[in-house]
């Protein structure tokens, strides 16, 4: 959970946020923290010349081997990614015929935010790993695409199976957009000045007892664990009110004459609060009936984060791994805009 501060104090986040891309994580001098070992970030291998050759460098040519590890981690981690989303998310639930349904109102859109930041990073990663086989930057561009749709496909056809939900071509809709965010830009620039990045600040499920008209009591907190679950990986996906979607951008790659360092970003994030139903907080306790009666209402985020790749580094390890973890949103302090007012986090995780 991040800490909140008085409205009238928002102004120093705003001044942390303006005055932020002179700092250093590396201690270089602002005058040269634009070019950190003179990295291309639009080539196959950033660190060519300067990392050593190993295993990990991208292949210039198309290499089978490389293609067919690169194939069957991606089928392995398919895999893995449809069991363990059906244990989460569906087997409890009845399973019926398939069939489609609109939830574009559901849950203030906090699912479609979802849905194209999943794809995005799908994209990405299928992307890395096509390129380091020796695929050709079209080929492995357009292939990333189909393999993001493919995955997230899935997420529907268990959805259109299953007599809670259905198929949702408004969720189809937001995995198209998220993974041609990532192939617009590539086919622009050559590489990614938006990111797309999660946060959740896992906060505890809200120990709120709930009493309606007739006297009978509920706990919202058994609602939260119901709908958004209780272990931390399930409440990582599934908490739509701890949980905020960024699209973070790279200043320097679109100014790169400034003397902004090229890890450094700007991120705007979306996330919605006191959101416990796909329509509204109310619920059925045997034959009673509650709601929770706060309201439900959106929220427009502004912090710095970190381009994690970018972080100057020598080894391809270091940048593997950075890559990797790409996805997270830095814990920052924040500029929150909701219920038409301002308010400022000291550090927003």
């Amino acid at each position: 959970m991040y800490p909140p501060f008085t409205p009238k104090n928002w102004l120093l986040v705003l001044f942390f946020l303006l005055f932020f891309p002179g700092l250093s994580l590396t201690g270089q001098k602002k005058s040269d923290a634009n070019a950190p070992f003179g990295i291309d970030f639009t080539q196959r291998d950033p660190l060519a010349g300067l990392a050593k050759d190993n295993w990990l460098r991208p292949d210039s040519t198309f290499n089978s081997s490389r293609f067919y590890v690169s194939a069957g981690t991606g089928a392995a981690l398919y895999g893995g990614f449809s069991i363990g989303l059906y244990q989460i998310w569906y087997k409890e639930y009845e399973r019926g015929s398939l069939r489609s349904f609109n939830d574009w109102p559901e849950w203030n859109q906090m699912d479609k935010a979802g849905h194209a930041f999943t794809a995005y990073m799908f994209s990405r990663y299928a992307f890395a790993g096509l390129r380091w086989s020796g695929l050709k930057r079209p080929t492995a561009r357009y292939a990333a695409l189909g393999v993001a749709n493919l995955l997230q496909g899935t997420i529907e056809v268990f959805d259109g199976y299953s007599a809670e939900w259905g198929f949702s071509w408004s969720d189809m809709g937001a995995n198209l957009a998220g993974s041609l965010v990532f192939t617009a830009q590539d086919a622009l620039w050559r590489e990614q000045r938006i990111l797309l990045k999660v946060s959740n600040d896992l906060r505890p499920h809200p120990d709120i007892t709930i009493t309606n008209a007739n006297g009978a009591t509920s706990n919202l907190g058994d609602i939260s664990r119901e709908r958004f679950g209780d272990y931390p990986f399930e409440r990582y996906l599934k908490d739509y009110n701890a949980q905020t979607i960024w699209a973070s951008v790279n200043p320097a790659s679109f100014f790169p004459k400034s003397k902004i360092p090229q890890w450094l970003n700007i991120a705007v994030g979306y996330g919605s609060e006191n959101v416990y139903g796909a329509y509204g907080n109310s619920w059925r306790v045997g034959d009673e009936r509650f709601r929770f009666p706060e309201e439900r209402y959106r929220q427009w985020y502004l912090s710095p984060d970190i381009y994690l790749s970018r972080i100057p580094t020598k080894k391809r390890w270091v940048r593997l791994t950075l890559g990797i973890l790409d996805f997270i949103k830095i814990p920052a302090p924040a500029l929150e805009y909701s219920r038409g007012k301002f308010r400022g986090h000291w550090v927003m995780w």
